[in-house]
Parts: C-alpha cells; structure tokens; sequence
C-alpha cells in the first residue's frame, strides 16, 4: 500500500474513530485502526468488538492494500508533524513507513485478517432522520442512562418508532428521561430498541446540525450512517421498563419558573454539597420557593426566589446534579415543576403552550 493524503485531513479521521478504541483489550488487535486504501479513498476502521466505526477520506493512492497501526501511537506521531503532505506505505515484516518532508517514521504493524470485520446492511431499508433532531433527541436524555452493570437492561437508551412518533427514553432507575418528535417522522414503521450508551455518546459527538442520517436496524444489530461517516453497534437485550407508567398521571402541585434563575439558583446550592450529602431542599409557597442546603462539616446555604405557585406550601428534596442536568435541556424561557407531595417523584419540563409535550422528566426525590 501507498498513499498521499494532507497531514490534518488524516488526523482528523483518526482522532475520529480512535475514541471507539479499548484503553485496555485482551485481543492487541483491538489496539489497532484498519487502514484500507482503494480507488482515490482511504477508509479507517475501529472497533471494541461492541461499538464499531468507519470513517472515509480523500486521498491519492499509488498502491491499494490495507495495514493495521496502532490507534493512540498513530494519532500521537500526526499530533506532532507539520502540516503537510504525509506519504504512508506499508513494506516488508509488518512494518509502515510514514514520510513527512525530511521526516520518516517506521511503525510496526499486524496482519489486516486478524481485524475483526464489521458488518454491512445492505439488504436492509434505512429509516431516514435528520441529523440535528437525532442529535438534540440524544442530547435532551443520555444522561439518565444508567452506568451500572448490573442493570444491564438500562445502560442504553430507549428509541421507539411507533404511529409516525419517534421516542427516545433513559432511565438508571432513580430518573427518567423523555424526549419525542413527530415532525420529519415516517409512517407505517414500528420499531423499539436499547441502543448502548456508548454508541450514542459517540452519535452525539459526531452527528451535526446539518445533513441526514441513515439508521439501520435488525434483531440484533443498529447501524448509524452519516456524511462519510458509518457506526455499528449491537443492541442491549432485556425489557425496558414502561416509561408511559413511570410518568406520574395525579400530581396536583405546579409551579413555574424561569429557566435561568432556576438554573443559576441550583447551581449556587451545589457550591454547598458534597458526595455524602447531596441533596437540596426545596421549601414552596404561595409566590415564592426557598432553596436550601445543610451539609455537616461545610455549612448552610439558603436563597429564595419567585415562582408562580398558589397550592399548599410543600417541601421535598432532590439531588441537584439531577436538577441541573435537566435545567441544561430546557430552551424554553421558564420551567414547570410538578407534584404530589414529599415521597412522590416529580415531574420537570419546559412550560410551554405546545399541546403535545415532547420533553418530560421525571426525578426520584431524596428522603427528608
């Protein structure tokens, strides 16, 4: 093999697919970016044997073939070569010469068959979705996925296709996250899924504000394709709990507030908890809500602020790691808060005077 391609134009595409890459694997192989050279295109594949990615770039080949490199040294010796032409070529004993100017770095290889292939779909039709609604849908939920292992049903997200309605749903038992669209939506297609939470943190640093995707999906594998760009993943078994239930139905508490003062207020009272105790008391009345913080061996915090409210006064506690990654999401100018009483989950979502609510979130209050 042997190409030329702009030093910057193949860092970018490494630096693309190598976060896909295991910091630690038992197979060395996994270490390693498949390099494939054909026609006027260079195609660099990563995988972890759960998430996969490929990505393609214009370059100039002499000779096709493909090599394997290491992911992290490959991306290491690019970071510090000037900007210009890098000539790659693959020679005898497993061994890669890559050329900059007066610069010549040799790099050892391992046999391109032992990368594990990545699959295709091409007998399957795609669903089409624009990219920035796939983005901003992932965006709005992957926070409650749950990282614990041990409730390995929970470590994706939910996306669910059903009556020209696409919803994507995150829970790790202690929140929940919702977020659907209808726009853009096609009809007549039934579709309910886990997508691990790798494959979607990945969507969410590669998916632009412009363009469409192509999904591909079947009983157990999903592909993403998009631009030059394509992402494979297997799918999590196991049942998602049913989020319709988990949406408290008879909370007759509401307030609303706005957005920024909200968010600027829960973050102050942040400044006052730590890992142990990290809760915030959120005390309501007729007008006003008063935040407030008691931490052993730190001190207090307490700050009212106005809301519209009028029902009986309530006080419940939530964690406000759990508040401020949702006050993030909320574009709307104010928020509205929904309850029950002290035990019962609430309900927090952009108070809005659309009819149909495309964003809930539901959190578990901390015990007073």
């Amino acid at each position: 093999m042997k190409i030329r391609i702009p030093r910057q134009d193949l860092l970018d595409t490494v630096n693309k697919v190598k976060t896909v890459v295991s910091a630690k694997s038992a197979l060395p192989i996994l270490s390693h970016i498949l390099v494939e050279a054909e026609d006027s295109t260079l195609k660099l594949s990563a995988t972890d044997l759960k998430v996969s990615i490929e990505c393609t770039v214009d370059c100039t080949v002499e000779e096709p073939g493909s090599v394997t490199v290491s992911s992290q040294r490959l991306s290491m010796v690019l970071g510090e070569l000037p900007n210009s032409e890098i000539i790659i070529e693959s020679g005898a004993s497993g061994v890669i010469t890559l050329s900059c100017g007066k610069i010549h770095t040799k790099l050892f290889s391992m046999a391109p068959e032992e990368f594990p292939p990545i699959r295709n779909f091409d007998n399957i039709e795609p669903l089409v979705l624009p990219q920035a609604m796939l983005k901003n849908m992932f965006q709005k939920t992957s926070f409650a996925i749950c990282t614990d292992q041990a409730r390995y049903n929970l470590t994706g997200l939910l996306m669910e296709l059903s009556g020209s309605k696409l919803t994507a749903v995150a829970t790790d038992g202690r929140r929940m996250s919702l977020c659907c669209e209808t726009e853009n939506i096609p009809d007549g297609i039934s579709i309910k899924v886990i997508v691990p939470g790798k494959m979607i943190g990945e969507l969410e640093r590669l998916l632009s504000n412009d363009g469409e995707i192509k999904v591909y999906i079947d009983e157990s594998q999903t592909a993403f394709s998009f631009g030059s760009t394509r992402l494979v993943t297997g799918l999590i078994e196991g049942n998602f709990p049913n989020y319709d239930v988990v949406i408290p139905k008879k909370h007759d508490k509401e307030a609303v507030i706005n957005t920024a003062t909200f968010t600027e207020a829960v973050r102050r009272t942040r400044t006052m908890t730590n890992d142990k105790f990290n809760s915030v008391r959120f005390i309501m009345s007729s007008g006003s809500m008063m935040l407030r913080v008691v931490t052993p061996e730190v001190g207090e915090y307490q700050e009212e602020i106005p809301i519209e409210y009028d029902g009986e006064k309530i006080e419940i506690a939530f964690n406000p790691d759990f508040l401020l990654d949702i006050l993030r999401h909320v574009n709307s100018e104010m928020v509205c808060l929904v309850f029950k009483d002290a035990m019962s989950p609430g309900i927090v979502k952009p108070y809005t005077d659309a009819p149909v609510e495309n964003y809930v979130n539901v959190v578990m209050p901390i015990r007073l």
